[in-house]
């Protein structure tokens, strides 16, 4: 059993620095009831929470102690169990894993990402990559399957989306991470929701014990941590037997489109974010003129070494596809389309996998029915992939 020590109240200014705007902060707090559910990444051993700030029920600051002399922070209502330059302010990059936190952090702290729900095209594709991991058809299935306390983990949750426009029983506990500050919005974005827990935390080394979560996600998050199938196999670990573990991850492209992509993103990865998302802004601006024509291309034959087939093609989306990562969609608009941009050509880490690869994770960790979803016009994006533990 996790236990509490509080101390003396403590002058804000003795707290660590955060990057969220002061007057977004005093509502960030993590529930108390949620420490019995941490464990020491790696060790397994219980925690104790030294609290600096709290109200009632609600920690704002404090330290995470496990018995070998580890801390772990609290800051702002977020335990955070990574390096501290992944939250520290003015940090040096010093690794692939730390730029690729960072990018994430500033894509998810821009303005419009606090507000996706209320972009109807993007909460629709929302729903649509939401319900194709977890091998739903509607809502209604999605109930069936969330049941009265389950543990779910969202492992990668960038603002955590899917636990406020998703959160459709009150009665399973949902737990939301990410390497990356996005977890500072994400906070922001749940705490009217007292069944949701936030916490920054890597893939690969989780503040939860083995066989604890009945149901865990991963929407486009694994080809980013450097080792998508040591991610995958470490989350195998945290499943129960009988649970669900739904992955959405990157495919490899057709041929001309990936060497494009490798090439571009030498350049683009060692850019600062906001180089990035200038050039981003750009190559949204090239999609958006190339959707100006409106007849259909017609390619009258294969062209198998390019995985090109005949047919008729938009001619946008055809170079998205085959050829230049040029984003644009005109119902999400032109600033959330440079945004799915700069998720593509900023983060250093980004890995893309065969169908076959991918059902070797799944056969490796003895998951069963194992089921791939393919939602039109998908088929050059990525794997909708689920599977469960016996």
């Amino acid at each position: 059993m996790n236990s509490l020590i509080i101390l003396p109240a403590a002058h804000e200014n003795g707290f660590i620095s955060h990057p969220v705007a002061a007057e977004n902060t005093e509502r960030m707090c993590m529930k108390k009831k949620w420490l019995d559910s941490l464990v020491e990444p790696g060790t397994g051993q219980c925690l104790t929470l030294e609290i600096k700030h709290a109200q009632g029920d609600e920690v704002m600051e404090g330290t995470l102690l496990s018995a070998g002399g580890s801390r772990y922070p609290v800051i702002n209502g977020v335990p955070r169990f990574v390096p501290a330059e992944l939250y520290a302010q003015n940090a040096e990059i010093d690794s692939d894993t730390v730029q690729t936190g960072r990018s994430f952090g500033d894509k998810w702290r821009k303005d419009i990402c606090w507000e996706l729900e209320n972009n109807e095209a993007l909460a629709e594709e929302f729903r649509e990559v939401f319900f194709a991991m977890l091998n739903v058809s509607g809502e209604s299935e999605l109930r069936a399957m969330y049941k009265d306390g389950m543990t779910c983990l969202n492992a990668g949750c960038g603002v955590a989306w899917s636990e406020f426009m998703f959160n459709v029983n009150p009665n399973v506990s949902r737990f939301a991470v990410d390497l990356s500050l996005a977890v500072d919005v994400a906070i922001k974005k749940t705490m009217h929701l007292d069944n949701v827990f936030i916490a920054q935390a890597d893939l690969f080394a989780l503040p939860f014990k083995d066989g604890f979560f009945d149901i865990i996600f991963s929407a486009g998050v694994l080809h980013h941590t450097g080792d998508a199938e040591k991610s995958f196999n470490n989350l195998c670990r945290h499943l129960k037997p009988g649970g669900f573990f739904g992955i959405y991850i990157y495919c490899v492209k057709p041929f001309l489109r990936e060497l494009a992509d490798t090439e571009i993103r030498k350049i683009t990865t060692e850019m600062s974010f906001e180089e990035c998302y200038a050039f981003s802004d750009a190559v949204t601006k090239l999609g958006k003129a190339f959707q100006q024509f409106t007849d259909q291309l017609i390619i009258e034959e294969d062209i198998p070494l390019l995985n090109i087939k005949r047919g008729e093609y938009n001619l946008q989306k055809f170079i998205y596809d085959h050829f230049l990562k040029c984003y644009y969609n005109r119902g999400q608009g032109h600033d959330i389309s440079a945004v799915t941009n700069v998720d593509w050509y900023h983060p250093r880490h980004a890995s893309h996998h065969t169908r076959a690869e991918v059902t070797s994770w799944f056969v490796n960790n003895g998951l069963v029915d194992i089921v791939f979803n393919q939602p039109s016009g998908w088929e050059h994006s990525g794997y909708f992939v689920s599977g469960r533990k016996p």
